[in-house]
């Protein structure tokens, strides 16, 4: 197996995820973050309102390196941006798949919204750190006009704790525009909602 695809499969324990406003400086920005440092590029592309958003990850020294020359570069065409040291490890995979999983126990769904991705996976990062629920499901900006969703699932306490942590998490950043809900003794309706993707139309339509 060629020596990418292996590191494309563990990268790292940090992650690094960039908002930038507009297409072209986007590029640009990756383009210097790349040549910074020895990082794996995980996932790149434009989401809704013409942003450009950028994922990252590998070894902590690198990664840094790599995040402070994005932000060096990019100057006034951040919008948001994280930097997680030690990222949960169940961020990746529900970010880079968007599978959905029900692997906890349980009947209790929390959902955290933020107008922006690298919120979110910083609200998400702390919530899952500090609590015994389980990441359903991960959505940045596709379908979703540039805003970031997920679906969290586990004991009613726990997920109590969990949206504390993210509210907490939402205020420290400044974040706008962000809400939490915690759904006990959840409905079968809402299982089979969340099942198959949050999505009202299983492909997206625009």
């Amino acid at each position: 197996m060629p020596a990418k695809e292996q590191r494309t499969l563990g990268p790292g324990p940090a992650l690094a995820m960039l908002l930038l406003g507009d297409i072209p400086p986007g590029l640009f920005v990756l383009d210097a973050l790349a040549k910074e440092a020895d990082v794996e590029v995980l996932q790149t592309g434009t989401i809704h309102c013409g942003r450009y958003l950028i994922l990252f990850g590998g070894e902590v020294g690198p990664v840094e390196r790599a995040w402070r020359r994005a932000l060096d570069t990019a100057g006034p065409q951040v919008v948001d941006e994280v930097l997680l040291p030690h990222a949960e490890a169940r961020l990746l995979p529900a970010i880079r798949a968007g599978a959905i999983r029900w692997p906890a126990p349980g009947d209790t769904l929390g959902v955290l919204q933020a107008a922006t991705p690298p919120v979110l996976v910083r609200a998400v990062d702390s919530a899952l750190k500090g609590t015994l629920v389980d990441l359903v499901e991960l959505r940045v900006g596709d379908g979703l006009g540039g805003k970031a969703i997920a679906s969290l699932w586990g004991e009613t306490h726990d997920m109590v704790a969990a949206t504390d942590l993210a509210r907490g998490s939402f205020e420290k950043a400044g974040a706008r525009d962000a809400s939490t809900a915690v759904i006990p003794r959840a409905d079968p309706a809402i299982r089979e909602a969340l099942g198959s993707a949050s999505r009202f139309f299983r492909e997206f339509r625009g």
